[in-house]
């Protein structure tokens, strides 16, 4: 495993952790609401959560300058205010519900991105926007078609947690992520005890039960410190889906928490709206559609540098056969007997890879060069004929090329094992009516790919056409 692979590992392990402390911070904070006042325990816990990684980081937030304490405060006062509706919300609705409600930020998000950056949304932000606040409804709304008190305050929260993490986004770019955090929990505490007395009465030693002492201990060590800070180094090298997904987990952490140790009832309606939610934060973090994006998009098979690919290392070319060399169930011609003889003259290993008929899938072989392998019957995109063609070739995932045609096979199957795959142009636009279903889908990715794929690399695309 590379030392890359190997962060990015343990920065997912991190992130876990993380995730479940702060699942776990709506329990504590709900079975300690009815002793010590919201205001007293944001206080306390971000007070001294600073303090702690002010001490701790003293040398670099000595080395701060004005920007990134303003920064840093703008941030803090948008935590505070976030966390003020939060926790007045738990107070007066379910930790479970709270905890799914909070995360319409995960939702949000794309849409202020759109209002501040003038970054327009993809399609699937607003059909995740959809599913996700029908989950919202199911979850809050009741009988009578009423949001309840505390089910608002936790979706104001969501809201204002939404443009907190895009001004983290702009801030965090050029300032010292640890000294925007500790002057982000600095300003929170400070706010929360100022306005404390006025929202609640003076602070007394009842507050300060076992319970609330025990509850304020885990809050600021473990969702506070461990939690924002260790999110802080993690997602330096997590990747960015990965790690919002686990992330964006927390809530079905603090569902699952809540039913257990606080007994909380969730109803067949409100399980339908949870699991509503996750599926909407799924469809925000995770490009489905990217993941069939092909590593190439080329005109055919026959404008490839097949130099160039030797050059890199290559050593083994799996082929589609039907609309990659030839028309569908067409017999090898001058144009594919001639490119594959060349690229056996080079060296080449040559494997034709087909879900069709062995008389087929043999027949091809037998008229173009009677000398490369075969798999006919190969249950694409499964990938098992993908390892089986380079065990027959002796090659790997790093001495080997994939050429086809189709997406949601070809394609697919190639990628899931792990193969450089180049997607060609089918030949034929006359197609079988299954296949020209797929086509159809296909072209959706294809349109997504050419929008969001960056120049469109063709590093191994001629421009002229040479066999």
């Amino acid at each position: 495993m590379s030392k890359t692979r190997k962060n990015e590992l343990i920065a997912c392990l991190g992130l876990i952790f993380v995730t479940i402390n702060w699942g776990l911070s709506f329990v504590f904070i709900k079975s300690s609401l009815d002793v010590m006042p919201p205001l007293y325990m944001l206080g306390i816990r971000f007070t001294i959560g600073g303090a702690l990684l002010a001490l701790i980081f003293i040398k670099r937030l000595r080395g701060s300058d004005r920007q990134q304490v303003i920064h840093g405060i703008i941030i803090g006062v948008l935590l505070f205010v976030a966390e003020v509706f939060q926790t007045y919300g738990c107070k007066y609705t379910t930790a479970g519900k709270n905890a799914f409600l909070t995360t319409i930020y995960v939702i949000l998000v794309p849409f202020l991105h759109f209002l501040v950056n003038k970054v327009r949304p993809r399609l699937r932000y607003i059909v995740a926007a959809v599913v996700g606040f029908t989950g919202i409804g199911l979850i809050s709304l009741t009988g009578q078609f009423v949001v309840q008190l505390g089910d608002l305050l936790t979706l104001i929260s969501g809201v204002i947690y939404a443009f907190q993490i895009i001004a983290i986004a702009r801030y965090a770019e050029h300032d010292d992520t640890i000294v925007l955090v500790i002057w982000e929990f600095i300003v929170t505490g400070v706010l929360s005890l100022v306005f404390a007395p006025a929202a609640s009465g003076p602070a007394t030693s009842a507050m300060f039960t076992n319970g609330t002492v025990g509850s304020l201990i885990f809050l600021i060590l473990f969702p506070t410190i461990f939690g924002y800070g260790l999110q802080t180094v993690c997602q330096k090298y997590a990747p960015p889906a990965p790690a919002s997904i686990i992330m964006g987990m927390e809530a079905v952490i603090g569902a699952i928490a809540s039913y257990f140790m606080l007994q909380e009832i969730m109803t067949p309606r409100m399980i339908t709206g949870c699991v509503m939610m996750v599926i909407a934060m799924l469809m925000v973090e995770i490009d489905i559609i990217g993941y069939f994006y092909p590593d190439e998009y080329i005109e055919n098979a026959y404008v490839i540098d097949y130099e160039k690919l030797y050059a890199e290392g290559k050593r083994a070319i799996i082929f589609d056969i039907d609309n990659t060399l030839v028309m569908h169930d067409h017999p090898p011609n001058d144009r594919s007997i001639d490119l594959l003889s060349r690229l056996s003259g080079m060296g080449f290993n040559i494997l034709f890879l087909s879900n069709n008929k062995e008389k087929r899938v043999k027949s091809f072989r037998d008229g173009s060069v009677p000398a490369a392998m075969y798999l006919h019957k190969a249950g694409k995109p499964g990938t098992k004929g993908y390892r089986l063609a380079m065990e027959m070739m002796g090659s790997d995932t790093d001495s080997t090329v994939f050429i086809g045609d189709q997406l949601f096979t070809d394609i697919w199957g190639a990628k899931r094992a792990g193969i450089y795959n180049i997607l060609v142009k089918p030949i034929d636009p006359k197609e079988e009516i299954q296949i020209v279903l797929k086509r159809k889908l296909e072209r959706i990715v294809i349109s997504s790919y050419e929008r969001n794929v960056p120049n469109k690399p063709c590093p191994h695309m001629k421009k002229e056409l040479n066999y």
